[in-house]
């Protein structure tokens, strides 16, 4: 198994992130933190989800202890909500934050949270390859 990577995705557009860095032999884990989304983390992969309470001081500890090596956060509906999750992610000293957005004006905003990145583009590929670039994640074989 790879990189351990904790992965914040909700919507189904998404799964497909979350699905690439599984075929890249990825060991990922989906942050669940929020009510309106559990059930549908549950219906995706219920065996790699780590469930903890919408507190920043909750999520943070949570994501210490399981050690990851990088986070990869698909923008949620709300831009705050996605802010104070980038937020507890650096303060649980994950190496490298990536977020995934389709506002460009708000890079400024997840950067000043705490992303490493901000990564914005209509292509998913080639945002999935920037991402991988930065992981130094080698794809498998076509």
């Amino acid at each position: 198994m790879g990189h351990k990577l904790l992965m914040v995705a909700c919507s189904d557009a998404d799964r497909w992130f979350v699905d690439r860095a599984l075929a890249a032999g990825l060991d990922v884990r989906l942050l669940v933190c929020f009510e309106d989304v559990q059930h549908k983390m549950r219906a995706w992969h219920p065996e790699r989800l780590l469930v903890v309470p919408a507190h920043k001081a909750s999520v943070t500890e949570a994501v210490r202890t399981e050690g990851f090596e990088g986070a990869l956060v698909c923008e949620l509906e709300d831009p705050i909500r996605t802010a104070l999750v980038v937020q507890a992610i650096r303060d649980a000293n994950v190496p490298r934050v990536v977020v995934i957005s389709r506002h460009p004006a708000r890079t400024q905003l997840y950067t000043r949270s705490g992303a490493h990145d901000v990564l914005c583009a209509d292509d998913r590929e080639h945002l999935w390859s920037a991402f991988a670039h930065g992981m130094n994640v080698r794809e498998p074989a076509s």
